[in-house]
């Protein structure tokens, strides 16, 4: 198989690259000079996960109430009525703009002077953009689409028939079928041949089979290592010497959420193992079904 065309990694290196994606699908590139500001952190929040997402919100919010209730505190909370006695000016100042922020409005707290009308009239505005703010995010968090795909641990060589082949599995944590569900994979490897060692050549893996209507169960992926195949005639400390990594680009219609997904994935160099064979984690029960065990997607056991 020919070496194909740079897919957007770049090719020309002077040391060794670990890997270009990480096992979580992130981009192992370190970006200086970058977007920053407003728009950058609107992608921060949209990705960031949930526990981070609403802590973040939750410290805004504590944050702006408590530069609030200082403003009243400067200007007398004696300019707000309804004050509850049994609590401390601080604590008077800071319910006060928690209801004011929210647009709650109890009734027991209302400004009574000039100075606290405008500041409660400030943050009433702030409030409001604030709403509008997280009702977006939330918005954008909740219809970004995403798919919930795991891949094996290890891509595995064995003897396949007369020759090897190169196999790893995939599946689908949700219980959303996935329809029309696409794969491509590439195999980047290092040239290592004299000043030209760290360059990388990339090759497209031809699979068994790259297309399955229906994905409701695991998948296992297989290259046969022919004489077309890049890897042909490569033992495996070969192959780990040559610090190949294999990136699965997955695509799919999410039949649930009426959109399509998409997935990426990288085994790194560490990762590759030989002479094992994929356990199958799906069996059927008494009463007819199929039962899936996703837990069971990385067992493995030796050839017999």
């Amino acid at each position: 198989m020919a070496n194909v065309k740079d897919p957007g990694l770049g090719s020309n290196y002077n040391k060794k690259v670990d890997r270009f994606i990480n096992e979580d699908g992130s981009y192992n590139i370190v970006r200086h000079g970058g977007l920053k500001g407003v728009r950058d952190f609107y992608k921060y929040l949209i990705e960031v996960s949930w526990p981070k997402f609403l802590g973040l919100a939750f410290i805004s919010f504590v944050t702006i109430n408590l530069i609030f209730a200082i403003l009243y505190i400067v200007i007398g909370v004696d300019q707000i009525s309804g004050l509850n006695n049994d609590y401390n000016d601080f604590l008077n100042a800071f319910f006060f703009s928690s209801q004011t922020l929210t647009s709650l409005g109890y009734g027991s707290l209302s400004p009574s002077g000039l100075g606290a009308g405008i500041i409660s009239s400030l943050e009433s505005f702030v409030g409001l953009m604030g709403i509008a703010l997280i009702t977006g995010l939330l918005y954008g968090r909740f219809s970004r689409p995403s798919s919930k795909i795991i891949f094996s641990k290890n891509v595995i060589i064995r003897p396949f028939g007369e020759s090897k082949a190169l196999m790893f599995k995939m599946v689908n944590q949700r219980n959303s079928i996935l329809l029309n569900t696409k794969i491509k994979t590439i195999l980047i490897l290092d040239k290592g041949i004299g000043e030209n060692a760290f360059n990388k050549e990339y090759h497209n893996l031809s699979l068994q089979l790259d297309i399955v209507d229906f994905f409701p169960l695991t998948w296992t992926l297989v290259h046969k290592i022919d004489k077309d195949s890049p890897l042909f005639g490569l033992s495996l400390e070969e192959i780990q010497l040559r610090n190949a990594e294999l990136i699965a680009l997955v695509e799919a219609f999410d039949e649930t959420h009426s959109q399509s997904v998409v997935e990426k994935h990288s085994f790194g160099n560490e990762q590759w193992i030989e002479n094992m064979k994929f356990d199958k984690n799906y069996r059927t029960n008494d009463n007819g079904q199929i039962e899936l065990y996703i837990n069971e997607l990385n067992n493995l056991s030796p050839l017999d």
